[in-house]
């Protein structure tokens, strides 16, 4: 038997749907929220805010630095998974050691990245999710060559085929696409 992480455990069944969905049937709408957090929701969770471009976000913790805005230099540290297809994890900068870095509003990440991260405060922790019916407007590119020319960008190989392989797999439904950050505003320059 295999060992699950206990984060991808959590991130696994933060989406799964429950008991209480399927008896509602939320699930089965067509699938136009099966990527949706908020249909599986037990009680005492959180519920996800939807902004208006549809990126889902919820604070873990609130920080107290100063705040983000454009033009400035962010250095996060991130952890991915793909939520929508077996919450396999793409990277870790606990592991690498290597934050993100990136200057807010300046193209260099993904949209959703760009969204998230504007406005949180140093020392704050976010968890955003894109869904895989967004993938092409707020995550990354499903064209090859264009893919990593923003980041965050996966180090390692088996980041990078996880990656590739969900976007890339013609026979994954949308919502199977779904990705999930956990991202720390750890300083601004």
């Amino acid at each position: 038997m295999l060992a699950v992480p206990p984060a991808v455990l959590a991130a696994a069944l933060a989406i799964a749907p429950t008991p209480r969905a399927r008896a509602e049937g939320k699930q089965d709408r067509g699938c136009e929220t099966c990527s949706d957090s908020n249909s599986a929701m037990n009680d005492g969770d959180k519920v996800f805010v939807v902004s208006a471009s549809g990126l889902r976000y919820l604070d873990l913790k609130v920080g107290d630095g100063a705040e983000a805005a454009p033009g400035k230099r962010a250095v996060i540290d991130w952890v991915g998974y793909t939520a929508g297809y077996q919450a396999k994890k793409i990277e870790s900068t606990r592991e690498t050691d290597e934050p993100f870095v990136f200057t807010i509003g300046g193209g260099e990440a993904i949209p959703g990245f760009e969204e998230a991260v504007a406005g949180m405060k140093v020392g704050g922790v976010r968890r955003i999710e894109i869904p895989g019916e967004l993938e092409e407007k707020l995550g990354y590119s499903r064209d090859k060559a264009l893919r990593y020319n923003v980041g965050p960008k996966p180090t390692s190989f088996g980041g990078q085929r996880t990656l590739d392989f969900v976007l890339d797999n013609q026979t994954l439904r949308d919502f199977n696409r779904t990705l999930l950050f956990d991202i720390r505003l750890s300083a601004l320059r």
